[in-house]
């Protein structure tokens, strides 16, 4: 998908020959950078690709790294047009597009903006940035319902547990109609305390 992707946006662009012997991850690092600048560059031709991009992002494995194809989508498309991809993943993907799907998510948001060290300490955002996240709270609703859903239609232990992450324990996060399920999956969590470890401890943290 990278080199695909590439001949796209830097068809002159080679792999340099010192990478040439190295394992396929590094390689896809040195891909996914060079693929990153040039999406960057060039916000027409990121719109234009957008499919094959946020494709490629979702099968990205790297949790850092995958940030370098999701913000060049978000500064051409909006956050709006990649979350509501990015959801679509989450609910019809395979397993690895929908743990890819999470990690896209992370970068695919809005960050809370503070004007002072001192409104950082109080928790007091700017309005702009305020408003900025508030504005995609439907989409945030619809992303946690999708995690929802697939967690529990979910049958591999490894993928549930990288689901887990997304999921909240507290029910009021979820609409009445997924109280249920959202009961079914906190039992599921519950009963496991070691693999869903990570989860159940940012929620006592949070708590």
């Amino acid at each position: 998908m990278l080199d695909e992707l590439l001949a796209i946006f830097c068809p002159d662009w080679e792999l340099p020959p010192i990478m040439e012997g190295e394992p396929q991850y590094h390689r896809n690092e040195v891909k996914r950078y060079e693929l990153g600048e040039a999406a960057s560059q060039d916000p027409a031709a990121t719109r234009q690709h957008a499919g094959p991009l946020t494709h490629a992002a979702v099968h990205d494995q790297c949790r850092s790294g995958i940030r370098q194809l999701v913000q060049p989508l978000v500064t051409a498309c909006g956050y709006r047009q990649i979350q509501a991809a990015i959801i679509d993943y989450m609910r019809t993907g395979s397993d690895p597009e929908k743990v890819g799907a999470s990690m896209a998510w992370y970068f695919a948001r809005p960050g809370l903006q503070y004007a002072s060290m001192e409104d950082l300490r109080r928790g007091v955002p700017t309005k702009e940035s305020k408003a900025a996240l508030e504005a995609l709270a439907d989409l945030r609703d619809d992303y946690r319902s999708a995690c929802l859903s697939a967690f529990l239609a979910c049958e591999d232990p490894e993928t549930r547990q990288d689901l887990s992450l997304e999921l909240s324990l507290d029910p009021a996060d979820y609409p009445a109609d997924l109280r249920t399920s959202h009961e079914k999956a906190r039992r599921i969590i519950l009963a496991d305390p070691e693999r869903y470890r990570r989860l159940l401890e940012r929620c006592t943290h949070m708590s």
